[in-house]
C-alpha cells in the first residue's frame, strides 16, 4: 500500500485533485480509460497503487501521465532509478510548441439561436513564446461531440443521460473562427493568476486528458466542471468549494474574481456584440444572478412558490446583457389556496430571448411542459416561437413574439398565441416587464381563457435578493375577465 508514503492529507488531496475527484469519486465516469485502476473512479490509492505498478513496468505510461509521474516522484512513492527508459517524442514535441506563460480562462456567451448555448461555455487559452519567439495560443476545452449546437433530442440526451465527450487541444484561432465567426458568440477572456510550479502542473495534467474519451453529462461533468476540475488539479485554491452540486460557467468565474484570481479581463467581440456596444453600452457577463432561484409570492387567500434549480430568468434584476433572457430546466410552480395545494406548472426546458432586432435578429421561445389543466389535472404542452424587439430606448425594449405549439389532454389540442410587451430596465435596481399573450386553440378551452395580462414589477434589495410585485388577469373573449390577482413575493438566488 502507497497511501502511507503519501507524507500528508494535503498530498491525498492534491492526488485525488489529479483524477478530478468531488467527494467520494471522480466526476469523470468509471468506464474512462482516464483510469488504470477498475475501480480507480472511486478508490484514489487503488488508482496509485495502478498507476505505480504502470509506471515501473510500462514505459509508455510515462508519456501517457506526466503529471502523474512527476506528483509521485516528488512525494517519494516512486524512484526514478526504478523507471524503465521512456521516450515520449509526441509529448516533447507538444511541451516545444504549447508555451504556458499565460493561462486565461475563456467564457463563450450565450448563442441566443441555439438550447445547448443557454449558460455559455468555458475554456482554457493557453499563450506564450515558443524557442523562436513566436507568440503561440491554444484553446484547451472539454464539449459533448454531438458539437454544442445539436439538435434538441441530442440535447435532451445529453442532460438526462449524457452523452460522448473529449478534451480537445486546438489552435486558439480555430476557436476565434468558430464562435466568433461561425457562431456570432463573443469570447470574454479571464488572465488567471497561476504560479510557475501551477503552470507546470497543468502544462503535465492537460497531456494527460487530451483526446480522452470521457462522458459529457450536462449537470455533473460538463463544459464548467470540466475546467475547474483541470485548475484544481494545477492549483487548488481554484477548486470550486462555493458550490457543492453544480456552478454555471459565470458563477465559477465569479468565485475566482472573489478569491483574487483573475489579473485581467479582455473581451473579443462579436459582430452581434458590437452592434450591441454601439446601441447600449458595455454588459459585463459577471453581474448575472447566481443560477438557481426560490420565488414566493402570496396573494388574496392563496400563495405561489417556484423553483428552478438551473436557470436563467428575464425577471431577474440583475443587469449581464443586452439580451433577455429565459432558460430554465426543471421549473416548477406549486399554487397554495383555499382549495389546497396544486402543481401549476413543470417546465422541463424553457427558452426565450428577447432583445432588438438590429443586434441579434430574431426573438426566440421553446417550451416543453406539464401545466395545469383543472384542478389536480396536467396536460403535455409545447411551444415555438419567433418575433422581433425593438429598444427605443437603451433601458427598454419593446417585443412581439409569435408562438405555435400543442396542449395534450386525451387528445392534441393546437393553438397559435401572440404575446406582446415591454420589458425596461430602471436603474441598476429595479425591473418592470408588462406582456399582454392572446390565445387561439382548436379545441375552443387551451387553459380556460384565451388572454392573459402579465405585470410584475422587481427591486433588488441585496445581490441575491429581490422583492416583487404583480398583476395577473385573464380574460375569455376579450371580454369576460376574471377576478385580477395582486401578489407581493421575494426571490432568493442560491
Amino acid at each position: 500500500m502507497l497511501y502511507k508514503d503519501l507524507p500528508s492529507t494535503k498530498g491525498l488531496l492534491a492526488w485525488k485533485a489529479l483524477l478530478h475527484y468531488k467527494g467520494e469519486a471522480s466526476v469523470i465516469g468509471a468506464e474512462s480509460p482516464f483510469f488504470i485502476a477498475s475501480n480507480g473512479h472511486s478508490d484514489p490509492l487503488a488508482e496509485l497503487n495502478a498507476t505505480s505498478a504502470a509506471l515501473k513496468n510500462d514505459p509508455k505510461t510515462q508519456c501517457k501521465y506526466p503529471a502523474r509521474l512527476d506528483f509521485l516522484l516528488k512525494n517519494g512513492a516512486i524512484d526514478a532509478n526504478n523507471l524503465p527508459i521512456a521516450s515520449c517524442d509526441d509529448y516533447q514535441e507538444y511541451l516545444q510548441k504549447v508555451p504556458f506563460d499565460r493561462v486565461y480562462a475563456v467564457f463563450v456567451a450565450e448563442d441566443q439561436a441555439h438550447p445547448a448555448s443557454i449558460m455559455g461555455h468555458t475554456i482554457l487559452k493557453i499563450a506564450g513564446e515558443d524557442n523562436d519567439g513566436a507568440t503561440r495560443e491554444h484553446s484547451f476545452s472539454f464539449m459533448a461531440l454531438m458539437g454544442e449546437n445539436g439538435n434538441l433530442r441530442r440535447y435532451i440526451s445529453a442532460v438526462l443521460n449524457g452523452s460522448e465527450g473529449s478534451y480537445v487541444l486546438a489552435p486558439y484561432q480555430n476557436t476565434i473562427e468558430t464562435y466568433i465567426n461561425g457562431e456570432n458568440r463573443s469570447l470574454w477572456e479571464f488572465e488567471l493568476n497561476l504560479t510557475s510550479d501551477a503552470k507546470d502542473r497543468l502544462k503535465k495534467h492537460l497531456w494527460e486528458l487530451k483526446e480522452t474519451p470521457i462522458n459529457y453529462q450536462f449537470i455533473a461533468h460538463n463544459c464548467n466542471t470540466a475546467i475547474e476540475a483541470i485548475l484544481n488539479a494545477a492549483d487548488q485554491s481554484f477548486s470550486d468549494d462555493k458550490y457543492w452540486f453544480f456552478s454555471t460557467p459565470t458563477e465559477y468565474l465569479q468565485d475566482l474574481s472573489e478569491k483574487g484570481k483573475i489579473e485581467n479581463v479582455y473581451l473579443r467581440p462579436s459582430k452581434n456584440e458590437r452592434e450591441s456596444m454601439a446601441l447600449f453600452g458595455a454588459y459585463y457577463p459577471l453581474n448575472t444572478a447566481k443560477a438557481s432561484r426560490i420565488s414566493i409570492e402570496g396573494f388574496k387567500r392563496g400563495a405561489r412558490i417556484s423553483v428552478s434549480p438551473v436557470y436563467r430568468d428575464k425577471r431577474s434584476v440583475s443587469n449581464a446583457s443586452a439580451i433577455e433572457y429565459d432558460s430554465k430546466l426543471l421549473e416548477i410552480k406549486a399554487r397554495f389556496d383555499d382549495d389546497g395545494a396544486s402543481l401549476e406548472t413543470l417546465n422541463f426546458i424553457s427558452m426565450e430571448s428577447i432583445g432588438d432586432y438590429r443586434a441579434i435578429g430574431l426573438s426566440k421561445a421553446f417550451r416543453l411542459a406539464l401545466e395545469e389543466n383543472g384542478r389536480d389535472r396536467l396536460s403535455g404542452a409545447v411551444e415555438w416561437g419567433r418575433g422581433v424587439g425593438f429598444s427605443p430606448l437603451n433601458d427598454a425594449t419593446i417585443y412581439a413574439v409569435g408562438k405555435v405549439g400543442a396542449g395534450y389532454d386525451g387528445k392534441a389540442d393546437f393553438f397559435a398565441a401572440i404575446d406582446t410587451g415591454i420589458i425596461a430596465r430602471l436603474g441598476d435596481d429595479a425591473k418592470l416587464l408588462a406582456n399582454y399573450e392572446r390565445f387561439w386553440d382548436s379545441d375552443k378551452k387551451y387553459r380556460g381563457f384565451n388572454g392573459a395580462l402579465s405585470v410584475f414589477a422587481a427591486f433588488a434589495i441585496s445581490q441575491d435578493v429581490d422583492i416583487h410585485i404583480g398583476l395577473e388577469q385573464n380574460f375569455n373573449d376579450l371580454n369576460d375577465r376574471s377576478r385580477a390577482i395582486v401578489s407581493l413575493g421575494f426571490s432568493g438566488y442560491f
